[in-house]
């Protein structure tokens, strides 16, 4: 029953990516970072790919519409992002996993870096951006809240994200909700609404919680990192470290035994199977990159023990017994597409965070732009929580990271228009066919020099 109702709600919503394509956006990401049909328990309807038939509805209703542009504007992000794209599937050509594993793997990136070039596309609003942001949150911040009340119920149990998504894993989980708290700070600094502004502080205590409730050491480093950046770019910063001190104590205070004992492994991590199983890893996809320097082994190379293992013969490695993946957002791009594949990634996350100190240089000290400075702040300490608790998680295609970079680039297009052509991109153009302009009649540019020239002289 409970799965008919979600289906028939589902059913019931798709007409409104008919009326606005970017309605399929937002829904697209609430279902994909959200999956919450996974609630439903069992049933005919729980194995429907319910983000797949929004994605292709939202290319059809965006082909058909009649009032968004068929247009994407042409930016570094956009380019980087589309020889990303075209260099995965060059690899993939070569993979050394089985092909059905590859391009099944294929299939879930490509659709998750269209869905947001797509989405980046439609954000041509400072509401449109706003929503997007706030699906990001209410999304990842809904499942932060669940599993911190589910772990104090259960005396401090460890948590995970929803079940067969990409933040399944305690430790995706932990790095999802990292990346997702300073957007969560952000909304809750725009908020007017008393209760909005009560509502999402204690939703950001809760999912703080959560974070350390997901016992993952990544996540650990990341949130202490995000938390440095977030108190440096603070203007505040007595009272921003006031407040993080606060927070601090309080988690120590509630955090049971066995959380300490699990952190204390980062000093020991020696002695500790699962950390030493990711630094032998880390020595696998390197060893993968040096066989195979330009393409890499393809998607889920190390994913298949019988390919790997005939990598290591003649080195100090162990060979692996079972599937592992490769436990990084560096290690994975690298063993699976080369040099060329980590050099794109490394390129696109520098990008971004140079596109967070542009919205910042370009919006301080203006009251009207304070939001894009705010968000540039946040966004930099979104990237330093991904780029140090991704260390640690295969997570360099997570379609919330991907979101969220495409997020700070169409803040900077908004931004651009407001301030006028200095601060647009160079030489930026958008995928579109030339619209040739009429002529001006001399006739009418003359009458026009009159005028003028009349006004001068009768002030």
């Amino acid at each position: 029953m409970r799965g008919f109702a979600f289906f028939l709600v589902f059913v019931a919503g798709l007409p409104l990516i008919f009326v606005s394509p970017f309605n399929g956006v937002l829904a697209w990401y609430v279902f994909s970072l959200g999956n919450f049909h996974t609630l439903i328990w069992g049933g005919p309807f729980a194995g429907l790919n319910y983000a797949y038939l929004i994605a292709v509805l939202t290319c059809l209703s965006w082909l058909f519409s009649r009032t968004d542009r068929k247009q994407l504007p042409i930016t570094p992000l956009v380019i980087l992002t589309l020889l990303f794209s075209i260099w995965i599937t060059f690899t993939s050509w070569f993979a050394l996993a089985p092909g059905e594993d590859v391009w099944g793997k294929w299939i879930l990136v490509q659709k998750i870096l269209l869905m947001s070039l797509i989405g980046y596309a439609l954000t041509t609003t400072r509401e449109q951006l706003n929503q997007l942001i706030w699906a990001v949150v209410l999304t990842i911040g809904l499942w932060g809240v669940k599993g911190a009340l589910s772990s104090i119920l259960r005396g401090g149990g460890e948590i995970h994200g929803p079940d067969n998504g990409m933040l399944a894993d305690n430790n995706d989980f932990g790095l999802g909700l990292v990346v997702m708290l300073p957007l969560l700070f952000y909304q809750w600094h725009l908020a007017t609404n008393r209760y909005v502004r009560g509502g999402l502080m204690l939703m950001g205590f809760l999912v703080t919680l959560a974070v350390f409730f997901t016992y993952s050491r990544g996540a650990l480093v990341g949130v202490c990192a995000m938390g440095a950046v977030f108190w440096l770019r603070s203007r505040a910063k007595f009272t921003t470290a006031l407040l993080i001190a606060a927070l601090a104590i309080s988690l120590y205070s509630v955090a049971p035994e066995k959380w300490f004992d699990r952190m204390g492994t980062i000093e020991t991590y020696q002695n500790d199977g699962s950390a030493m199983s990711r630094l032998w890893l880390w020595q696998v996809s390197l060893r993968v990159a040096e066989l195979h320097p330009v393409t890499g082994g393809g998607f889920r190379v190390t994913y298949w023990p019988n390919v790997t293992n005939n990598m290591l013969r003649g080195t100090d490695l162990e060979r692996l017994t079972k599937p592992r993946a490769a436990h990084s957002i560096y290690f994975e791009p690298l063993s699976e597409h080369g040099w060329v594949g980590l050099s794109l990634f490394l390129m696109i996350l520098g990008y971004s965070w140079m596109n967070c100190a542009w919205l910042i240089r370009h919006s301080r000290n203006t009251r009207d732009l304070a939001w894009a400075n705010l968000l540039g702040r946040m966004g930099q300490a979104v990237l330093a929580g991904y780029a140090t608790a991704g260390a640690f998680a295969s997570q360099t295609y997570l379609d919330e990271y991907w979101c969220i970079i495409f997020i700070f680039e169409a803040a900077r297009r908004l931004l651009a228009k407001e301030i006028g052509p200095a601060g647009a991109f160079a030489g930026a153009g958008s995928l579109r066919l030339p619209v040739p302009r009429q002529p001006i009649a001399p006739g009418v540019l003359a009458k026009a020099n009159n005028a003028l020239s009349y006004a001068k002289s009768n002030p």
